[in-house]
């Protein structure tokens, strides 16, 4: 249980059991395991672990000893520190568990989300250091985003409370961020701090500012800095109207700086950097994603706050979503202009977001915007399947699994409903598990041109037999890769599936193609040529 919870709070291990520790001789050291419940184990430590862990145990067969070896697999923690019932607390140091002391504990609190830093009481801070213009900026904010808030007809005293600024008469640190003064922020909080650097080139930077003040005008002075010549606007004609396309929409710009300015941990002495090129937004923040996010999941994982108080009240201010949106609100804008798709990475300390620019897709920012005039709404899932079929002849249910991070029996279904008459996105090509979606003929004629339905509509059966057949008439032979690599497939398992079906079809008693060899080295030969082989009797 012990070491369940050590490497829980650290970074993940296992623990091998039925070995001998420091005896010479794998024949010595391993004894075996013996008169265990594997049931009983996981339940066990589920039971006197707060809060509860969930660990692997698992048997594996080994030739010496008279038992099996049991190994227990531990992942790393999402809801960190985790003890036992009894109050114990460790974690992995190097090759040893030792206690969890007060300090690394509470802070483990803190930065994992257990508890919300954001929500404490604020040391040394009264309402007397709360700035009443930031509270008047606090006010415009909620008549622009919230006018219905019903926090919008009260007092100074009744919105600072209504917000998390001030609970039980104290001010919160979510009031000592968002109302401090300057000079007390600077004082209790020196780590509050964004950076932002403007680049225009690689040797030359326009701006370098570090801002110390209040969150709500920090995220103000950001998006004036995207408001200017410094985020330059392309136009193009939509029937009557003219649409701007700005190298990063101040939308997105808004949501990205909230993210990093909600998740961050504050108890990290790191800083905000927002770096501002020409070509790319990169925004980083001290502090590692929470509660099983990841790269991998981040458009569809349940929102997970580590400062909850916090993000409460840019929710109510009307800044922030707490539905999950924020995330999709930073991809929606990029993806309506055709631009390639941000990028989240981390090391488990940082997170960055990247967003490009470098250029946009007329067509693309065309067609969105005659869907949405015509009141037709696109949403996340269709726009990332659109901006891999500007690039790729067809998407199938693996593919679309990857890049919308769903299964992909879910992945499937958002392929089927883009397929539907009343949708009309894309058209599907088989009915198997191995079907493949493409572009419907409007879609294609608008998004790529003319000539691009009829080109991928011209790649059926019909037209690959006709192409393999010059294929081997001028080359003797094709095997399955060649054969993928002609008919512009790729290599995905749906394409191998579907060539293999035709390399059979076309090799069957009536087909034009014969087969020789076995895999993974196999050639297809036009049937009635013989190959050119020595003769035997070497008499020519």
């Amino acid at each position: 249980i012990e070491y369940a919870i050590c490497f829980a709070n650290a970074s993940g291990g296992a623990v091998v059991f039925g070995v001998a520790d420091r005896v010479i001789g794998r024949g010595a050291a391993i004894h075996g395991a013996k008169g265990y419940d594997l049931d009983l184990w996981r339940r066990s430590i589920f039971d006197a672990t707060r809060p509860n862990l969930a660990v692997a145990i698992s048997e594996m067969d080994v030739p010496e000893g008279t038992g099996k070896l049991l190994i227990m697999r531990v992942l790393k923690g999402t809801n960190a520190p985790y003890g036992t019932a009894q109050g114990l607390y460790k974690q992995r140091v190097g090759k040893n568990c030792m206690p969890l002391d007060p300090h690394a504990f509470a802070k483990a609190k803190f930065v994992t989300g257990v508890v919300d830093w954001s929500g404490q009481s604020a040391e040394e801070v009264t309402i007397d250091d709360l700035d009443p213009v930031e509270i008047a900026r606090a006010r415009n904010v909620l008549a622009k985003f919230r006018p219905q808030s019903d926090l919008n007809k009260v007092g100074d005293k009744e919105l600072l409370v209504g917000l998390g600024a001030v609970r039980d008469g104290a001010v919160t640190r979510t009031g000592l961020l968002l109302f401090g003064r300057e000079s007390k922020l600077a004082a209790v909080c020196p780590q509050h701090q964004l950076h932002y650097v403007h680049q225009v080139s690689e040797t030359k930077v326009a701006r370098n500012d570090s801002m110390k003040s209040g969150l709500l005008q920090i995220v103000e002075r950001v998006e004036q800095a995207f408001s200017g010549p410094a985020n330059p606007e392309h136009e193009v004609n939509v029937g009557l109207f003219r649409l701007r396309i700005p190298a990063f929409p101040i939308e997105m710009v808004r949501e990205a700086v909230l993210n990093a300015l909600t998740h961050r941990d504050y108890l990290d002495p790191g800083e905000v950097l927002l770096r501002h090129a020409t070509n790319m937004f990169v925004i980083t923040n001290p502090g590692g994603f929470l509660g099983g996010i990841t790269t991998r999941n981040i458009l569809r994982h349940e929102p997970v706050a580590r400062n909850r108080t916090l993000a409460e009240a840019f929710e109510k201010l009307g800044l922030v979503e707490r539905a999950g949106m924020g995330r999709r609100r930073i991809f929606l804008p990029i993806l309506e202009y055709g631009k390639r798709i941000p990028e989240y990475e981390t090391d488990g300390t940082r997170v960055t977001l990247r967003v490009f620019d470098g250029a946009f897709d007329e067509r693309m920012a065309i067609l969105v915007a005659k869907w949405r005039g015509d009141g037709h709404e696109i949403d996340l899932d269709s726009l990332l399947v659109l901006t891999h079929l500007r690039e790729q002849a067809f998407i199938d249910t693996l593919s679309a699994s990857e890049i919308l991070q769903l299964s992909r029996d879910d992945a499937r279904g958002v392929l089927d409903r883009m397929a539907q008459p009343r949708v009309g996105i894309l058209e599907r090509r088989g009915k198997t598990k191995t079907a493949t979606y493409h572009l419907s003929k409007n879609v294609a004629k608008d998004l790529l041109g003319k000539a691009a339905y009829t080109k991928t509509k011209g790649l059926d059966p019909i037209r690959f037999q006709e192409m393999v057949r010059q294929f081997v008439s001028h080359h003797g032979s094709i095997t399955p890769q060649e054969c993928r690599e002609l008919l512009g497939l790729g290599e995905s398992q749906t394409a191998r599936v579907e060539v293999s079906r035709y390399l059979k079809e076309w090799s069957g008693p009536e087909g034009f193609l014969t087969r020789e060899g076995n895999p993974p080295k196999v050639v297809y030969r036009q049937r009635g040529i013989e190959a050119d082989l020595p003769d035997p009797g070497g008499l020519g």
